[in-house]
């Protein structure tokens, strides 16, 4: 499924010599899901390490040991198949591979559906997507393996799979994740208030735990989800989750992501 109506940002695809500025074409238009990048390949880097998109400054990360975060996943086919990805390669929406704004290119990560705990590992070889709420946007292949092509949009956890990015250092691990899910609003403003109770909380902790609305894409409308995490020790998720029913905020649900 395309997004054929959403605003479309997108640079020379050609490879330009050093120093030469790329073009930037603006067509506008509905936006409608699901969503899709509004461009593949920034525009040449302010300094090293960084990139403007939408007049907004990105700096990539220098490396991706340890990275674990959750948010939002999106996906984009068509529009961009066959053209070039911000390496260099040729984006293939059959293959598995995906665009985040800063992690190093590539970067192997494995990609959780907290909406149905599917799994898939891709290669991070383009930039984007350049939204606020998004943290990855995934080919077309790869959001059909975590089961959310029907729609826009699914939470997800993306984790950096050190073992396949360093195969010369010894940094394999065995360790769980924890997250809760403490309510689920159709609308945002709900999601809210209850984020803002947590986050009080919260900041009364140590350690303390981040707290993420995260938006899963419905028939009819969006669900609003209050996720804690990502918690990396089994008591301390058992310790907050107590709290929480102890302050009459709810009865979280518990996800394991290994």
């Amino acid at each position: 499924m395309d997004n054929s109506g959403s605003i479309d940002l997108m640079f020379d695809r050609r490879f330009l010599p050093a120093g030469l500025l790329v073009s930037l074409a603006l067509m506008q238009g509905c936006v409608s899901t699901p969503t899709e990048p509004s461009t593949r390949t920034p525009a040449p880097p302010l300094e090293p390490g960084t990139y403007m998109v939408f007049g907004e400054v990105y700096r990539t990360q220098d490396e991706s040991r340890g990275y674990l975060e959750i948010g939002v996943a999106s996906w984009y086919g068509k529009k961009f198949h066959g053209r070039l990805t911000s390496n260099g390669e040729i984006y293939d929406m059959y293959a598995l591979s995906a665009a985040h704004k800063t992690l190093p290119l590539p970067t192997f990560v494995k990609v959780t559906n907290l909406d149905n705990g599917r799994k898939v590992v891709i290669r991070i070889n383009d930039r984007g997507p350049f939204h606020d709420d998004r943290l990855i946007d995934l080919s077309f292949a790869a959001a059909q393996e975590l089961g959310f092509a029907d729609k826009g949009i699914a939470p997800v956890v993306v984790e950096a799979l050190d073992v396949m990015n360093y195969p010369d250092e010894d940094l394999s691990k065995d360790e769980t994740s924890y997250y809760l899910q403490v309510g689920a609003f159709s609308d945002r403003r709900g999601a809210e208030a209850l984020s803002q109770r947590i986050e009080a909380l919260m900041a009364q902790q140590r350690p303390s735990a981040p707290v993420s609305i995260l938006e899963s894409e419905l028939e009819q409308g969006s669900l609003h989800k209050v996720w804690i995490g990502p918690i990396n020790d089994l008591a301390r998720e058992e310790e907050i989750a107590a709290l929480l029913v102890e302050a009459n905020i709810g009865n979280p649900m518990k996800i394991e992501v290994d």
